[in-house]
């Protein structure tokens, strides 16, 4: 190649380059022009099924201006209860939007979330573009045989595959939160509480609690945040996706059939976490944390084969189950929040779980893996880890069915292993070492003392329900008493409640309560149990 050539060339080159930048620079002018425009909204199209979509990014404050919560859509507003401000279901409405009520107590939580979080993050919100026509069946827009002659949402492509362009938003235009109202009221009330310094805080159905609420001032003191970057959060942006209220040939009761199973089907395929699911992911809850590590590095769990259910919250009297990972979760919580050191962990109202440090963690796996190297050592725990059935233990005499041997261990429930947690807890804080109060729950043990469905044992009638032989999770606060009691003692006043509450639970009709023996007698005869 000549010099001339390459000289050619490579001016050829420095024009394309040229050609290109000054390519670049028209479409940066042109999309600053286009997302400047207040009517208009850039999105990228999608399309699922019949139902196309738009989805953007947009700032938390246009989300406080433009969405609305669904049940504020004319389609439902007539049909609004005055009273409870809820949609009054009938014939009609049932069949329009099927929507789950706000739970306002929320509002305060997700809004101090936003402010005092630095990792702070809301999934994309899915909502409906309305226009009036589409509530005026006797608008122009609706044919002869009331089938809509456009869509509800004018989708202006920007490129040759309509991939990319603008959607109008007239000034009567109306977005409607499908899935994402919490978030919508909690951005709003964030955004609220930042321009006006206070938020009321809500009970559950949205009537405002009397002399509470949550101060900006107090906010930035106790977390030390910076007041310029809070006054930014209405410009941070989330994604939010879009769907026409009315497709064009549709009549308005297949738009609402399908807006109505487009809201069904997101709901449903988005299957809620169980709670052991919950365990397993929380990366703020130091309890479940120090839970989860505590249920895959100890030797008990590791050798004892499915010792830890890891998804459900229960275990079924013939499962080989010992516990479950919730309610490690909530023993770790019992346990450890007896000691001050602690209770930090534990959640402020209006706040979302704070992870701990890392020293923190270590200090509360150490513990919790303390506590768990004493309850294996019981003679029962003993005894399932030697090979016998953890169901054996579980179950209650009459279900077993062939020998009638089930021995209805109450640490073989999830509502006696977090009531043990609490009083071990408790007692520790009291004073006493593991090794004290294990020396008296093995005995305790050794001599059938957690049997359930004993009546010569306290718990008949508290945590065992007599009449409907089962378990009965309501008296878990007065076995909590009763084991605290049969180990360390109580104090006068505290004895004579927990006598009451085991009297009452041992009524059996008239005049009568059932004793220990299996005796019938009168209330006055009904005793504490003795201490170990």
């Amino acid at each position: 190649m000549d010099a001339k050539a390459a000289l050619d060339r490579v001016t050829e080159m420095e024009r394309v380059a040229a050609a290109s930048k000054r390519q670049a620079e028209m479409m940066a002018d042109f999309l600053d022009d286009t997302l400047a425009r207040q009517d208009t909204l850039f999105v990228e199209a999608a399309q699922m099924g019949e139902t196309p979509s738009y989805i953007a990014s947009v700032s938390l404050e246009w989300i406080r201006r433009q969405v609305h919560l669904a049940h504020t859509m004319p389609l439902l507003k007539k049909k609004m209860d005055p009273a409870t401000g809820k949609v009054r279901i009938d014939e009609e409405s049932i069949e329009i939007i099927r929507q789950r009520p706000i739970d306002w107590s929320r509002e305060a939580v997700l809004a101090k979330y936003l402010i005092e979080r630095e990792h702070h993050k809301f999934p994309p919100i899915l909502a409906v573009l309305s226009e009036p026509w589409v509530d005026d069946p006797s608008s122009e827009m609706w044919d002869d045989d009331g089938r809509a002659k456009e869509t509800s949402t004018i989708f202006h492509p920007l490129d040759g595959r309509g991939r990319v362009g603008l959607i109008d938003l007239s000034s009567e235009a109306r977005l409607y939160a499908l899935d994402g109202q919490h978030r919508v009221i909690g951005i709003s009330a964030a955004l609220n509480l930042i321009s006006t310094g206070r938020l009321d805080v809500r009970e559950k159905e949205g009537q405002v609690k009397r002399d509470e609420m949550l101060l900006l001032d107090d906010l930035i003191a106790e977390f030390d945040l910076d007041e310029a970057k809070v006054q930014k959060l209405g410009s941070e942006r989330m994604g939010i996706e879009i769907i026409p209220a009315v497709i064009e040939g549709e009549s308005r009761e297949e738009a609402q059939l399908r807006v109505r199973t487009t809201f069904t089907h997101v709901n449903k395929q988005a299957a809620p976490l169980t709670p052991g699911e919950i365990s397993q992911l929380d990366e703020d809850n130091g309890f479940a944390i120090v839970a989860r590590r505590v249920a895959v590095r100890h030797s008990f769990f590791k050798d004892v084969k499915n010792a830890v259910n890891f998804k459900n919250s229960t275990i079924s009297k013939r499962s080989a189950h010992i516990t479950t990972l919730q309610t490690l979760t909530e023993m770790a919580r019992s346990y450890l929040i007896a000691d001050n050191r602690y209770t930090a962990w534990a959640p402020k109202r209006f706040e979302l779980p704070r992870r701990p440090q890392e020293s923190e963690l270590n200090s509360g796996i150490e513990e919790f893996t303390a506590l768990w190297d004493h309850i294996v050592h019981l003679p029962t725990f003993h005894a399932i880890a030697s090979g016998e059935p953890a169901a054996l233990h579980r179950r209650f005499a009459h279900e077993d069915a062939k020998e009638g041997k089930g021995f209805g261990h109450m640490l073989l429930r999830p509502v006696g292993q977090q009531a043990l947690a609490q009083v071990v807890g408790l007692l520790r804080a009291d004073g006493m070492s593991l090794e004290e109060i294990f020396s008296k729950l093995s005995e305790l043990d050794r001599r059938n003392g957690f049997q359930l469905d004993s009546v010569a044992n306290p718990w008949w009638g508290i945590l065992y329900d007599f009449n409907g032989q089962r378990i009965s999770i309501r008296g878990r606060e007065t076995a909590v008493k009763i084991l605290r009691h049969m180990v360390a003692g109580l104090p006068d006043r505290d004895r004579r409640e927990l006598r009451e509450a085991i009297a009452e639970a041992r009524f059996i009709g008239g005049d009568e309560y059932r004793d220990y023996t299996d005796t019938r007698v009168s209330k006055s005869k009904i005793s504490l149990p003795e201490l170990i």
